[in-house]
């Protein structure tokens, strides 16, 4: 391994605070504060240099009953993983910290492991450790030029000369990016990258940190505008969910946007505007939005991504539109994630294949529901009947004189299409839709609906459910639906699951004892059901039908059931056992 540089600490390292946290509110991001701890622990015995690391721990103080309330959400989550955190009241905050005006004080969240390290000694300490295992470190080290091989590897022309690189790791504006947490980054993120470079497959996502969620719609007002913005937000109250603002919209608008803004709730992926939900007359425009258009690639038969290893990278829906020729689908926000994948395949793998990128060409609108195929056949000649348009089907076709094609497809496991379609010919489409539709009632509905939706059929998401730290196997026998007894006001995500049961001890009392058994990860209010359900990884001694749990939230703990699933059967399904009671 080679390293070139100007100075080791030339960039923000020498005037960075060096604050060392294992806190932080992102789950996978915990991950990397936790590991680099733990290399700062052991760093100056291995290498012998002092790295001027102390431990006295960190206390986030709460004033206002919101802010009560963000601590034990996260508390709630801090149980995904071994570092210690506790919810404190003002006497105990008194304790440790005497000096504090407690006036307003309410609560605290200690983090007995957080502290502070010298950013300079730390990085000669990483350099030194580097040599020891054979790593050659040149400064001043410019890069001239680049040049990739014919094996696969690349020339980095430097005043060194020469060097031949298996991997490239472009660390430049880095430290513009993550002044404030480089130092407790510097060593988790090594590792990730390190691991991701040796396996060929990251050791789990972190999609939130990558690049490639920002493409040609990254404009400099843009830029601007978010960096204002993150730096004003930066010690606000942060809530699941949560929309920013700033520099929105960018230039990537569906063919609908202007008809729709004024309606909904937007939502921002990747650079799209999406809609969340919808407003009824004189509602106040809130924030968020979910689905009526997906601005992506393709859809039919729904497939996994799989690592060498078999987790699931990601999950695209594949139709063959031609011999030879594929059409895929997958989540707005993960377009550049999945498409790195598959051109990262195509090279390796020295493939014959042409990928093209058709995201900001092609747009699509849904339509879902028991009437939707009236809706669509006031609108064409094509045969819309199940017999003649089956499920999981594609066909080239025209709607309201606007050629598209058209997929029998529904996330929300109702009768439905997904029409994709030139981005200028949205506009036509959706008023034709919505006129056609007048006799039937037909409505818009956002993603959070369809959220509701795909949870009572028992339709796993990529990125909650189905997880690049899973297998294919593991995702869909582990993963259970939640039948919660009561009704809730926010949505379950990302909460801690508890077990109640009792032991007895020496002394002959009996107690009850609560232990950290799962977590869940979607939730969301079934309107078929007229419950609150929720999707979560259990053990697997817990998982039969009837088993009782509870579900932590905000630090209350609320009865929950583990159900037959799904709630509700999708359509497809119950047509076919109509047939079958039919013909019987």
């Amino acid at each position: 391994m080679q390293v070139n540089i100007s100075e080791l600490t030339a960039g923000s390292t020498w005037h960075a605070a060096g604050l060392t946290t294992y806190y932080h509110p992102g789950i996978n991001l915990k991950k990397i504060h936790y590991y680099s701890i733990k290399l700062f622990e052991q760093l100056e015995a291995e290498t012998g240099q002092a790295v001027g690391f102390h431990q006295p721990g960190s206390i986030r103080l709460a004033s206002t009953p919101v802010r009560v309330d963000e601590l034990k959400y996260q508390m709630t989550r801090t149980h995904w993983h071994p570092t210690p955190q506790f919810l404190i009241g003002p006497e105990k905050i008194q304790q440790l910290f005497p000096l504090l005006n407690m006036d307003k004080v309410l609560a605290g969240l200690y983090n007995p492991g957080d502290g502070h390290i010298d950013p300079y000694s730390l990085t000669m300490a990483l350099a030194a450790g580097a040599r020891m295992y054979g790593a050659q470190i040149y400064y001043p080290a410019p890069v001239t030029g680049i040049t990739p091989t014919a094996d696969g590897r690349w020339d980095v022309q430097t005043p060194h000369g020469t060097i031949r690189a298996n991997r490239i790791v472009n660390a430049t504006g880095v430290c513009r990016v993550i002044d404030r947490y480089g130092i407790i980054h510097s060593g988790g993120v090594g590792r990730f990258l390190s691991d991701w470079i040796m396996s060929g497959e990251p050791p789990y996502d972190l999609i939130e940190c990558d690049p490639n969620r920002y493409a040609h719609w990254t404009s400099v007002p843009y830029l601007c505008a978010k960096a204002r913005e993150s730096y004003g937000f930066n010690n606000v109250v942060g809530y699941p969910k949560e929309e920013r603002f700033a520099g929105r919209p960018t230039d990537r608008v569906s063919g609908v946007y202007e008809l729709l803004k004024d309606r909904c709730s937007m939502g921002f992926h990747a650079g799209w505007e999406q809609p969340h939900y919808f407003h009824k007359p004189g509602d106040d425009t809130g924030y968020n939005c979910i689905y009526l258009i997906k601005n992506t690639v393709g859809q039919t038969n729904i497939s996994h991504m799989l690592t060498p290893r078999g987790r699931v990278y990601a999950e695209v829906t594949v139709t063959q539109t031609a011999p030879g020729e594929f059409l895929l689908i997958t989540g707005s926000g993960s377009e550049l994630h999945d498409l790195r994948w598959i051109e990262r395949e195509v090279c390796d793998g020295g493939y014959h294949v042409s990928v093209s990128n058709v995201t900001d060409e092609i747009g699509v609108l849904g339509i879902a529901g028991p009437k939707s195929r009236m809706v669509l056949q006031k609108l064409t000649d094509e045969d819309m009947s199940d017999t003649a348009f089956r499920f999981l089907h594609c066909r080239s076709m025209q709607l309201a004189g606007v050629p598209l094609r058209a997929i029998r497809i529904s996330y929300t496991g109702e009768l439905g299409w997904e029409l994709y379609m030139d981005m200028q010919n949205m506009s036509t489409v959706y008023q034709a839709l919505m006129e056609a539709g007048r006799d039937e009632n037909i409505d818009n509905f956002g993603t959070y609906a369809m959220s509701s939706l795909r949870l009572e059929k028992g339709f796993r998401a990529w990125g909650a459910e189905v997880l690049l730290t899973h297998t294919h196997a593991h995702t869909h026998s582990h993963t259970l639906t939640l039948t919660l007894t009561l009704t809730l006001a926010h949505t379950l995500t990302h909460t801690t699951l508890t077990h109640r049961h009792a032991y007895t001890q020496t002394h002959a009392h009996t107690h009850t004892h609560t232990l950290v058994v799962g977590n869940t990860t979607s939730g969301s209010y079934s309107y078929s059901t007229q419950q609150s359900l929720a999707f979560a990884y259990l053990p697997l001694h817990l998982t039969h039908v009837g088993q009782k749990v509870e579900v932590e939230l905000l630090g209350q703990k609320h009865p929950a059931t583990v159900t037959q699933e799904p709630l509700v059967l999708t359509e497809p399904t119950r047509t076919r056992l109509q047939k079958k009671k039919r013909s019987v």
